[in-house]
């Protein structure tokens, strides 16, 4: 049995309006991009010749123009087909439209969509959340809009948040980073995960489906330890806590080196010490510090990749990567994912994706 990548996958992607395959659209496709990270709001483009004979007319013109099919406010789902059925890549709403006519081409027909959380941005309020939980302030956000919510995650209890001048998605964003959660998308649901996708990992063989792959072990981002500092009004003392070496070992899959533990060898002791925050509880402060080293371990190791076409690889998941030597092999988390196609080389995916520690022996 093949747990791998399918063989062979559709090299043009199966487009769908308001629930129904456009073959039309398929048919005169010139380019297609999606983009999804782990901050939400996937995008896509899409350009179309918008040029030629239909049957309901005797001379060629426009082919596009008719908003019974394309409109401001339409669903549209991209699919690439596998060895089974299409695998959705993208799914949101047509928020822009535009045209080209070039000099030497017939006119050009662009699509531009994105998914259901770029309606965050359109509300922008000032507000206070008390006694609530980072997990509770989310969940409210995406309650209030609408939006199914699926939070993994829970962080310390705040006596005050503020939201002041903020859009709803600038917010979802802000406090989904101290809770170091991932934002998606995913089935119906925005999920806030404080982990990668538990799923199975996507194997991916270097000079087979991976065509291509770049990475870095980088100690620029890297510290010894994050120490926050503030103050507890309820207790009228400072507070002072510190997330060290351990928190980036606990976030590291492979038993090789971390990023602190290689600084800590290289520069000797390097903290980071944040003052800003304001950090009300010593609970607050805690998880704000591991947050931060979390995220500064993960940026370690970072590297991007071009495959044949993946339509399963996606924001959050982990892919394990093979054939790259004893250093860089291993388990990765895909941080962005771009699909794309066009007539010259047909479906790619490029990808982003980290990792917290080198693997025995570098």
């Amino acid at each position: 049995m093949n747990d791998g990548p399918p063989l062979l996958v559709s090299a043009r992607p199966v487009l769908s309006i308001d629930g129904q395959e456009n073959t039309a659209l398929g048919r005169d496709l010139i380019r297609l991009e999606t983009l999804e990270d782990t901050q939400g709001v996937a995008t896509l483009e899409a350009v179309f010749l918008n040029f030629g004979q239909t049957e309901a007319a005797s001379a060629p013109g426009y082919v596009h123009f008719d908003r019974a099919v394309i409109d401001l406010g339409k669903r549209i789902t991209v699919a690439f087909g596998t060895a089974g059925a299409p695998e959705t890549v993208f799914e949101g709403t047509i928020s822009a439209i535009g045209a080209s006519y070039p000099e030497s081409r017939p006119p050009e027909l662009t699509i531009l969509a994105e998914d259901a959380l770029a309606k965050l941005r359109l509300a922008r309020r000032s507000r206070t959340f008390e006694d609530a939980t980072d997990a509770d302030i989310l969940r409210r956000i995406l309650d209030e809009a609408g939006l199914r919510a699926d939070v993994d995650a829970t962080g310390a209890s705040h006596v005050q948040r503020w939201q002041v001048g903020q859009s709803e998605l600038e917010l979802l964003r802000e406090r989904a980073a101290a809770l170091d959660a991932r934002i998606l998308l995913k089935d119906g649901a925005v999920s806030a995960r404080a982990r990668a996708d538990g799923g199975r990992p996507i194997p991916l063989t270097h000079q087979n489906d991976l065509l291509r792959f770049d990475v870095r072990a980088d100690l620029a981002q890297q510290r010894t330890r994050v120490r926050v500092h503030g103050w507890d009004v309820a207790a009228k003392e400072a507070i002072h806590e510190e997330a060290g070496p351990d928190i980036a070992r606990a976030a590291a899959e492979a038993q090789g080196r971390t990023g602190p533990e290689a600084l800590q060898q290289a520069v000797g002791e390097a903290p980071e010490d944040l003052h800003l925050e304001m950090p009300a509880t010593t609970e607050e402060a805690r998880n704000l510090a591991e947050s931060r080293m979390k995220q500064r371990a993960r940026a370690f190791i970072r590297g991007t990749g071009t495959t044949r076409g993946t339509p399963g690889l996606h924001a959050g998941a982990r892919a394990e990567l093979l054939d790259l030597g004893p250093w860089f092999s291993g388990i990765y988390e895909v941080t962005q994912v771009r699909h794309s196609f066009d007539q010259a080389s047909g479906f790619r995916t490029e990808f982003a994706a980290c990792r917290a520690a080198l693997e025995q022996g570098a």
